[in-house]
């Protein structure tokens, strides 16, 4: 089955042959067997092939969008399964902690497996006072961070008041319109 493109590049062959039979007032350098009814019969043909390719392509996209959406909600689906199990698993392991926190050794014995409360490793918490605020902590505990971001609603009204695609300044290209994206619209 020829592809989308091979259909309109041999329509728009055609067209130029229809245009040439068109425009010529004798049949010098054109096949006898040429027939104007023919030709618009090929072009109809032509048509109706692109129209069903057209309608072939549109209907693989609309059925992959479904096999995705599909996806989706089985991926949401899982996701609040795991959720929910993850949960009831900490729950399960807040109540073994209480537990075993309260038995005078603070662990049980299995044959296999031992269950008790440790600490954790790596670097202690720090509890750090909520209603101080970090500018107002003592200058030896505070480092000073500075970040830039550059404002782009600014950047867009500079551009508009100048009405250039390209801001300059001090000769240096600082931003520069760039054209819109595309995307596809299927139906």
């Amino acid at each position: 089955m020829p592809s989308l493109i091979n259909l309109e590049s041999q329509r728009d062959r055609l067209v130029e042959e229809i245009m040439e039979l068109t425009e010529s007032t004798s049949n010098e350098g054109i096949p006898d067997a040429t027939d104007p009814e023919e030709l618009v019969a090929k072009f109809e043909e032509l048509e109706a092939a692109i129209t069903d390719k057209v309608d072939a392509i549109a209907a693989v996209v609309a059925a992959q969008k479904g096999d995705i959406a599909y996806l989706k909600s089985r991926r949401d689906e899982f996701t609040r399964i795991i959720d929910r199990k993850v949960k009831a698993l900490e729950k399960f392991e807040n109540y073994l902690k209480a537990i075993v926190t309260n038995r005078p050794d603070a662990q049980l014995k299995g044959l296999d497996a031992t269950i008790k409360v440790v600490k954790n490793g790596g670097v202690q918490p720090i509890w750090l006072n909520p209603d101080i605020e970090e500018r107002n902590f003592p200058p030896d505990l505070v480092t000073i961070a500075t970040t830039y971001k550059v404002d782009r609603q600014a950047v867009v009204k500079k551009l508009a008041e100048s009405g250039q695609d390209s801001l300059i300044v001090d000769g240096k290209p600082i931003a520069t319109v760039q054209p819109r994206g595309t995307h596809l619209r299927i139906g």
